[in-house]
C-alpha cells in the first residue's frame, strides 16, 4: 500500500539510498535535516509496503515561491506516477501558503526528467554552467501555480 506523507528525520537512511540509486549523488545527512528545518511541508516521502521508494524536497526561496530542490523515485519504482503524486502534494501545500510560483534546476541531458516537468505546466527559463556534482549543467524552469 502506497503512502505519502511528511519526511521524518529517521528516513535518512532509507532517503540516501534513493538519492544514490535514482540521483547518483551522495549527499551529507545534515543537508536533509536542514531541508526539513527550512520547510517542513515540502519535504514528503511516498512509502510503499513500509519502504520510502520516493520523496521530493521543497525549500521557500522568496515571499511567493518555492524551490523543488530534489525529485527522487527508484528505479525500480519508476512509471507509477510517484512523482507526479509527490508534485500534488507539493502543488496543494503551496498553495495552502499562498505561493504562486515553482522553480527547480533539472540537469541538461536528463530529456525524462525535462518532459515530466514540461508536463507539470514547468518551462526553462535559463541555464546554469557546471551546477551538479559531476561538471553537467542545468536548465532553471519554472511554474506559475494557479488558484
Amino acid at each position: 500500500m502506497l503512502l505519502i506523507r511528511r519526511f521524518s528525520p529517521t528516513d535518512i537512511p532509507q532517503i540516501t539510498s534513493v538519492v544514490k540509486r535514482s540521483l547518483g549523488e551522495n549527499y551529507p545527512p545534515s543537508l536533509y535535516l536542514t531541508i526539513y528545518n527550512l520547510w517542513q511541508d515540502g519535504f514528503m516521502v511516498a512509502q510503499d509496503d513500509g519502504r520510502i521508494v520516493a520523496f521530493i524536497a521543497a525549500v521557500l526561496s522568496g515571499e511567493k515561491a518555492a524551490r523543488v530542490l530534489m525529485l527522487a523515485v527508484h528505479p525500480d519504482h519508476r512509471r507509477r506516477s510517484l512523482g507526479q503524486r509527490l508534485m500534488n502534494e507539493l502543488y496543494a501545500n503551496s498553495k495552502e501558503r499562498g505561493l504562486d510560483t515553482m522553480v527547480l534546476e533539472v540537469r541538461k541531458s536528463n530529456k525524462n526528467a525535462i518532459g515530466f516537468y514540461q508536463r507539470q505546466g514547468f518551462e526553462i527559463f535559463g541555464e546554469i554552467g557546471n551546477f551538479y556534482s559531476n561538471g553537467e549543467d542545468a536548465f532553471k524552469m519554472m511554474k506559475v501555480l494557479q488558484s
